[in-house]
């Protein structure tokens, strides 16, 4: 990777769409080496794939919310189970195990502070793995420019299209 490959992978962070033309034309190259470039980054792996940024706070999700897990006991099968059922929370957009006071991180988006209620009492809860729930709750994301917030998997969308589809 030189200069102009780290320009082209700036562009395509901006604008994943933008034609090659263009992005040929801001890093003063012409069109084939671009997309030779290109290539060779996805065959590389340092291009894995292109996503869609969705502005969640549209769809009506404006509460984000970090949540540090403390598990009962330290256990394989306990992270094991842990991971296994977090995956399956579309509500639950990242995830880390950590070191420190806590063992898991969650980053979670969610409607309002009924809809974290709900998901407090009604699903993580019922993780019986689990022994202290710590959440903060985001003001403002001051490093998203765009105020986007997320990146949401398949899983993400399917899960939160089917619970609030009466709103849709």
């Amino acid at each position: 990777m030189d200069k102009i490959d780290y320009e082209i992978l700036k562009e395509l962070l901006i604008d994943c769409k933008q034609p090659v033309k263009q992005i040929a034309e801001k890093v003063n190259l012409s069109l084939s080496p671009v997309h030779e470039r290109i290539r060779k980054m996805e065959k590389n792996g340092i291009i894995e794939n292109y996503s869609v940024i969705v502005k969640l706070s549209e769809l009506n999700f404006k509460l984000m919310v970090f949540m540090q897990i403390k598990l009962k006991q330290h256990q394989e099968n306990l992270f094991e189970e842990l991971e296994k059922e977090i995956k399956c929370f579309g509500e639950v957009l990242d995830g880390y195990f950590i070191a420190g006071d806590f063992d898991v991180i969650l980053k979670v988006i969610l409607k309002d502070m009924a809809d974290y209620n709900d998901f407090i009492l009604k699903r993580i809860s019922k993780l019986t793995m689990i022994d202290n729930i710590k959440s903060s709750f985001v003001i403002k994301n001051i490093l998203d420019e765009k105020n986007t917030n997320d990146i949401l998997r398949p899983i993400n969308l399917g899960v939160l299209i089917n619970q609030n589809s009466k709103d849709y």
